[in-house]
């Protein structure tokens, strides 16, 4: 587990393993599960990768909390739409729309990005990103 920096992942009871990440992943690319949850804590509940799929789009978004514990949530943007003010066809946690600016539908990009964030613990470098209002 030295090379992931995640702590959580899903659920509780779910260890985190390089096997684990492997197969989330997976499932990613061939859009074979709806939700994921991605934390550098424990717990999942400090800075947060939220994983949403639904009709090959997907939100990817990363919550954070500053020193003075203000909340900030970075979303993804989309290079091919970053100029669409349309809402896309999958929700953050289920019922918060996104635009289609801020969610991917390219499957195999986001799990790359999934990927990124288990091992570093960071957004990944190869896609702009910004801070939701």
């Amino acid at each position: 587990m030295d090379s992931l920096a995640i702590c959580f992942l899903n659920d509780y009871d779910q260890p985190v393993t390089q096997e684990a990440v492997n197969e989330l992943i997976l499932n990613i690319r061939n859009n074979q599960i709806a939700n994921a949850w991605l934390a550098l804590d424990e717990y999942g509940e400090e800075d947060f990768l939220s994983v949403d799929i639904a009709n090959n789009w997907v939100a990817l978004a990363f919550n954070t909390w500053d020193e003075k514990g203000h909340a900030h949530q970075y979303l993804p943007i989309n290079p091919q739409y970053k100029e669409s003010k349309e809402n896309a066809p999958v929700y953050i946690g289920g019922q918060t729309p996104v635009l289609k600016r801020n969610a991917l539908d390219d499957l195999n990009l986001a799990a790359e990005c999934v990927l990124y964030f288990a091992q570093t613990g960071e957004l990944y470098v190869n896609l702009r990103w910004e801070e939701a209002d």
